[in-house]
């Protein structure tokens, strides 16, 4: 009787071992060889755009988005040493001559130290400045050849005089030439009360 049992507890062990073997290899095979719903992005042609639209774009509508990240940080890395007073730290991502135009209607084109004396009269009464971003892009404008950042955000200023902070929403447009900031404008609308 007990060889009996060993033999069917061997008999039980080889079948359990046998549907565990089975089991892993049927989720290996079809886990190796089922086709994804997904296609990986890299295998993806470009889409060629041949809608035809009510407007022609004036500057471009041939995009690429993202294009190259590494600008997107770089405007955001002078946002941020903008928002913390950090001017002079900002110098080195600039071009030696910048054009800027800001939401007033005042346009700046000239050495970017110039600019740069600008921002720090923009700053000098305020104690502190906020920016919540909402969102960002790096685009390039294929038939121009230009690297693009822009950028959409909550601007909030704090006067040295305690009052409530004066807040816009605000959107700019960044152009990078090797690397370097050659041109900026910008948008603001108050926030609805």
């Amino acid at each position: 009787m007990i060889e009996g049992s060993l033999y069917v507890s061997v008999l039980k062990f080889i079948a359990m071992k046998s549907i565990f073997f089975l089991t892993v290899i049927s989720i290996f095979f079809f886990g190796c060889n089922s086709d994804s719903a997904i296609p990986e992005s890299k295998d993806q042609p470009s889409v060629k755009d041949t809608l035809q639209y009510a407007y022609k774009a004036s500057y471009s509508s041939d995009i690429r988005v993202p294009a190259h990240p590494e600008y997107a940080q770089k405007v955001l890395t002078v946002w941020k040493m903008f928002e913390k007073n950090q001017i002079d730290s900002m110098k080195p991502y600039w071009a030696d001559t910048v054009t800027y135009y800001d939401a007033s209607g005042m346009v700046f084109r000239g050495p970017v130290d110039g600019l740069l004396a600008i921002a720090k009269d923009d700053i000098k009464n305020l104690d502190s400045l906020r920016f919540d971003i909402s969102t960002w892009e790096s685009a390039l404008a294929n038939d121009r050849n230009e690297d693009w950042v822009r950028i959409w955000a909550r601007e909030r200023r704090y006067s040295q005089n305690g009052q409530k902070a004066d807040t816009f929403l605000m959107q700019e447009n960044w152009l990078l030439k090797d690397g370097k900031i050659i041109y900026f404008d910008q948008y603001k609308a108050r926030t609805p009360k």
